[in-house]
């Protein structure tokens, strides 16, 4: 798994559809503005992150072992896909980056 930050998300994209996994990690707008519909998760965490992966079976298992208990796979089938990240999944992925 390979870290991108804000401002490389067609890096990480592009790190996925190569065969990686990319963790593009941000601090959302929704967050700025606490809007009603966001998780309880995504309101208390301070960044957010997309774990980009073009295998969605490996996309769904690393989700699973980061403690992911419902995961969802969003734009599935395409470039775009990927899991959303907070809280404790987020900081267990990013400690994976750095090992």
């Amino acid at each position: 798994m390979k870290r991108f930050e804000k401002m490389q998300l067609t890096d990480a994209m592009d790190h996925a559809e190569q065969g990686g996994q990319a963790l593009h990690v941000f601090v959302p707008m929704a967050v700025e503005r606490q809007l009603p519909h966001v998780q309880t998760c995504f309101r208390r965490s301070t960044a957010w992150a997309h774990l980009f992966d073009k295998d969605g079976d490996r996309l769904q298992k690393t989700a699973r072992e980061l403690g992911v208990s419902v995961v969802k796979i969003h734009h599935a089938g395409t470039p775009r896909q990927h899991v959303d990240l907070c809280g404790k999944p987020l900081k267990l992925a990013i400690k994976r980056c750095e090992e």
